[in-house]
């Protein structure tokens, strides 16, 4: 029976606060839910102070909404932030593709110019990386460079090894004879190579 009662009060504590923001919690109920809960057996100081507690415990609520909300906010704007800046790092990436792939096109744009016998072609050398581990060569083995291209070792019989190496670094230039010849500068060693892709 006390529970029921306690619950009872309680439950009129807050809808009262629900009602009303700035009044008081005693004069916020009705004369009939004063008198059912037993308050008009309370002292002045009593009700006063059943005030004051409604009023912290309703002000500790809003206080808690508040911070919630204040932190919900921040959260937001931590997240706009950071999908501002992988935009612009993606925007960034994109233009280096872009940039990366006008430069290699000149590589290969000669060869596709209509030329009159015995016209001497020059091309640019290239100078990238081979992606991951590298332990050499054999057969017509291919290698994927870090600018995209994938070329392929010409001669079938030529064989090459070494000790495992990340990224290595490959330059390729044009043939004496024609074609293209792969350079290893850190490995001192070479081999004739042909395109199979460029990117």
């Amino acid at each position: 029976m006390k529970l029921t009662y306690v619950a009872c009060l309680f439950g009129m504590i807050f809808a009262a606060v629900g009602r009303s923001e700035d009044s008081n919690f005693t004069r916020a109920i009705s004369p009939e839910d004063f008198k059912a809960a037993g308050l008009d057996h309370l002292t002045p100081e009593q009700i006063r102070r059943l005030d004051e507690l409604v009023l912290n415990f309703k002000s500790g609520q809003i206080a808690a909404a508040r911070h919630s909300a204040q932190e919900a906010i921040k959260a937001k704007q931590v997240a706009e932030a950071q999908a501002k800046a992988a935009q612009s790092e993606a925007k960034s990436a994109h233009a280096e593709v872009i940039e990366s792939k006008k430069s290699t096109q000149g590589f290969f744009a000669k060869a596709k110019v209509m030329l009159a016998p015995g016209t001497k072609i020059e091309y640019a050398e290239i100078t990238s990386t081979i992606v991951g581990s590298f332990e050499g060569w054999e057969g017509r083995a291919i290698f994927t460079l870090a600018n995209g291209q994938r070329w392929q070792v010409a001669n079938g019989d030529e064989h090459y090894f070494t000790p495992p190496k990340e990224n290595v670094v490959v330059e390729i230039r044009q043939a004496a004879l024609g074609g293209f010849m792969m350079y290893f500068p850190g490995l001192d060693a070479r081999v004739r190579v042909k395109l199979l892709s460029d990117k």
